[in-house]
């Protein structure tokens, strides 16, 4: 049993929306880490990677495939152009015993998107299309009242207005026969708010982009990227799933679900998507990933040939607008502490409070998380196919202790300050019984660990006393009760129509 919460913020906070979600079954745990490739030792003595905060990063992934957080994992760490780490556990597909493998094919949903924006900065740079466009000039379904305002710089930016959707299932594609008429569909619908006013994340928005590019160039968005980014990037691993050539047997099986309770949903071979969109239907393989962030990373250029001009990825990586949850106002989450999450142009983007670029990347539903540290010139890529939990967010925390930050800790008169309310908490209410949960100082501000999820920052509470507020969600709130000593003793979590009791059992 968990915290209702649990599910109730994940709802809100999770990548994307979820379609066609069917009954949860119970599923059998599996075995351990099932392959492993070996670090290169002297890589990380030329890089001064120590091999224990390595270890310790593979033990916080094998943790969560221990407590069926996830089913199984990829893990791949480049520093100065060298693999420092690459390892695999859990399954592919666990009803089927097939293990995960290093270099397994995942769908990497809305990763697909920076290979879609990319694709527009291409024509940019060729002249050939220009931020100012009015998406109406290639699409005529964007000739109208509503959409008609709306530009190409918009739809890379995510401030279109339109949502983050137009379809609710799989099967109402069956009525576009490609994905022109699918985005002449969205601009028909319109934007649900004004053009330019705010971000608001959309799927729709990097359909009709990645028609634009189609319109543009004369050809599919599948054979454009494969013709200007996957050949000449070496992405030989990197697929749109209609693809006859695609070696299926290294697809791994989509599990849906939460922490706990994970159903197999798509298994290779099954139809899915029935032509390219903008938003998704990539599958790739955390190295092939690697190809495309490094291109970035190196200005534009690979193997000394120029894909993108260095104005196209300052574009792509200059932050835009503060980035929201989907369908909603709220700030987006991040493990990474004393950053903001900002959108670029096709990018996430973690800011510092002055300004400078820390982190940028991008996510998929599925699980799949990618990470690019300019400062440090290192790359994490951690692929799943558990669609429904926030590993990757709980993750961004451990990457930082570990290999960005490994030298921070909080002030001391942080620590004086929360040190009364530190340690761990054991819930005696029956909709979580037993579990245990973790008080504690993330970003020099007291938290609450929810397993599984995330790491909550909570506001101070004022002088006079009183609770203590979730940061990204004011309903829900903690509460500090003390022993006739003085000392705390136990804790109240409050949710809308639930309250959990949990006592201090360390500190």
């Amino acid at each position: 049993m968990i915290l209702s919460a649990q599910l109730d913020i994940f709802e809100r906070f999770k990548a994307t929306y979820s379609v066609l979600r069917p009954a949860f079954l119970a599923v059998i745990i599996g075995s351990a880490c099932a392959y492993s490739v070996a670090r290169a030792e002297d890589n990380l003595e030329i890089h001064k990677v120590p091999a224990a905060a390595l270890e310790e990063l593979s033990v916080a992934i094998y943790e969560h495939l221990e407590n069926d957080h996830i089913v199984g994992a990829e893990l791949l760490v480049v520093k100065s152009s060298q693999t420092i780490m690459h390892e695999a556990c859990g399954w592919m597909d666990r009803e089927e015993l097939t293990p995960m493998e290093p270099n397994t094919i995942f769908n990497i949903r809305s990763m697909t998107k920076m290979l879609t924006g990319a694709s527009a900065q291409i024509l940019i740079d060729e002249a050939r299309l220009s931020l100012d466009d009015r998406v109406s000039q290639y699409l005529p379904g964007f000739d109208n009242s509503r959409s008609g305002d709306i530009t190409i710089e918009q739809l890379l930016t995510h401030r279109s207005g339109l949502p983050l959707s137009t379809i609710t299932s799989l099967e109402e594609l069956d009525q576009f026969d490609d994905l022109y008429s699918f985005a002449n569909s969205i601009g028909e619908q319109g934007p649900e708010f004004p053009p330019g006013s705010k971000f608001w994340y959309s799927d729709a928005g990097s359909e009709a982009l990645g028609a634009v590019v189609e319109v543009v160039s004369g050809v599919t968005l599948d054979k454009f990227v494969r013709e200007r980014l996957l050949h000449p990037l070496d992405m030989n691993d990197t697929f749109y799933i209609a693809e006859p050539e695609a070696p299926l047997d290294r697809f791994a099986s989509l599990y849906i679900g939460t922490p706990g309770s994970w159903e197999k949903w798509w298994m290779p071979g099954e139809p899915f998507y029935p032509f390219a969109w903008g938003s998704q239907s990539l599958y790739s393989t955390p190295m092939d990933y690697a190809r495309f962030v490094s291109m970035l990373m190196n200005g534009g250029t690979y193997n000394g040939d120029t894909i993108l001009s260095a104005e196209a990825v300052d574009r792509i990586l200059t932050p835009v607008s503060v980035m929201t949850n989907l369908g909603s106002d709220a700030p987006a989450p991040t493990g990474f502490p004393f950053t903001e999450v900002y959108y670029g142009q096709m990018s996430v983007l973690n800011m510092s409070s002055d300004g400078q670029l820390q982190v940028f990347g991008h996510s998929g539903s599925d699980g799949t998380w990618a990470w690019a540290f300019p400062e440090h010139d290192m790359m994490i890529f951690y692929f799943t196919q558990s669609r429904g939990q926030a590993t990757g967010i709980r993750l961004e925390t451990d990457i930082d202790r570990l290999l960005v930050n490994p030298e921070y800790g909080p002030p001391p008169e942080i620590v004086e300050k929360y040190l009364p309310y530190l340690g761990t908490y054991i819930s005696q209410s029956p909709a979580s019984m037993g579990e245990e949960f973790t008080v504690l100082i993330h970003n020099e501000r007291l938290a609450f660990d929810i397993p599984g999820l995330f790491i909550f920052e909570l506001n101070d509470p004022p002088p006079e006393g009183g609770r203590w507020y979730f940061k990204l969600d004011a309903q829900i709130s903690i509460e500090f009760l003390r022993d006739r000593s003085g000392s705390i003793a136990e804790l109240r979590f409050y949710e809308p129509g639930y309250t959990h009791r949990m006592t201090r059992v360390s500190n």
